[in-house]
C-alpha cells in the first residue's frame, strides 16, 4: 500500500492527480468508470482540485459511497457538498454529462429506503466502484461502515442500508464492504489531529477490520493513504 503526506495542500494535490490518473487509465480500458466518493470537510479541496483536472469525463460516472437519509438539498446531504465542489464546474464547463452524476434520491415508500433502486443503477454504469475517495472518521469508519456496526458484514455487493448509526443521522447508506473491496483504486484520507488515533489502527496490523473499517482500503487493488501526520 502506497502512502503520501505532507502539507493539507501537497497531500490534496497528490490524491486529485492520483485519482485522475486512475479514471484515464480505466478509461481507456472500458467504455465507463464509476468514481464513488464521500462527504466531509476532508475530501473538498481534493474534489475542487479534481474538477480541474483533464480527465475523460465524459466516461466517468459519479455515485456516492455514502449518503445520509435526507434530501439531496439538505444542508446535511454529501451530495450537496460533492456538487458544489466537484459535479457543479465539470456539469457547467460541459465535460461531465449531467446524467453521469447519480444522488442517491431516498424513496420512503420503500422498506430500504431505495438502497436495492441505487445498486441497479450502478449496475447499468458498470456494477462496481473502480476509484473510490474515502476520508477515515476518528473511530477509523470509512464510507458509513462503522466499528463492530452489522451493516461491516452485510454480503450485498452493491450497497447497504445503515440503520442505528453511532453518527448523526441514524439513517444512511453505504457502499458494502465487498463493494469497496473490489475497487481498482481506493484513496484514504487521514487529515487532521483528530485522525491520529484512527491512524495508528490503521497502521497497527494487530487491529481487526471490524475495529477499524478503514482496513477495507489495503484489500483493494490499490490502496493509498493520504496524510498531512507525521
Amino acid at each position: 500500500m502506497d502512502t503520501y503526506s505532507g502539507t493539507r495542500d501537497d497531500v490534496d494535490e497528490r490524491a486529485a492527480n492520483l485519482v485522475a490518473d486512475a479514471l484515464s487509465a480505466l478509461a481507456r480500458k472500458r467504455p465507463s468508470v464509476a468514481l464513488g466518493v464521500v462527504g466531509g470537510r476532508s475530501v473538498g479541496g481534493i474534489y475542487r482540485r479534481l474538477a480541474a483536472r483533464d480527465a475523460p469525463w465524459a466516461q466517468v460516472h459519479v455515485f456516492l459511497a455514502d449518503e445520509r437519509l435526507v434530501p439531496i438539498t439538505s444542508e446535511e446531504s454529501n451530495y450537496k457538498l460533492v456538487r458544489e465542489d466537484l459535479l457543479d464546474a465539470l456539469i457547467a464547463s460541459g465535460r461531465l454529462p449531467e446524467g453521469n452524476a447519480h444522488p442517491f434520491v431516498v424513496d420512503d415508500s420503500r422498506p430500504d429506503a431505495g438502497v436495492a433502486a441505487y445498486g441497479a443503477e450502478l449496475d447499468r454504469a458498470g456494477g462496481r466502484l473502480d476509484v473510490v475517495v474515502l476520508s477515515a472518521g476518528e473511530d477509523g469508519h470509512c464510507a458509513s461502515l462503522f466499528p463492530r456496526h452489522p451493516a461491516l458484514d452485510d454480503p450485498s455487493e452493491h450497497f447497504v442500508l445503515v440503520e442505528g448509526s453511532p453518527k448523526p443521522p441514524p439513517r444512511r447508506v453505504s457502499a458494502s464492504r465487498r463493494l469497496l473491496e473490489r475497487a481498482e483504486l481506493g484513496a484514504i484520507v487521514f487529515y487532521g489531529a483528530g485522525k491520529a488515533d484512527a491512524l495508528a489502527k490503521f497502521r497497527d496490523p494487530a487491529v481487526d477490520l471490524r475495529d477499524c473499517p478503514s482496513k477495507i482500503v489495503p484489500r483493494m487493488a490499490r490502496g493509498v493513504l493520504l496524510t498531512d501526520l507525521a
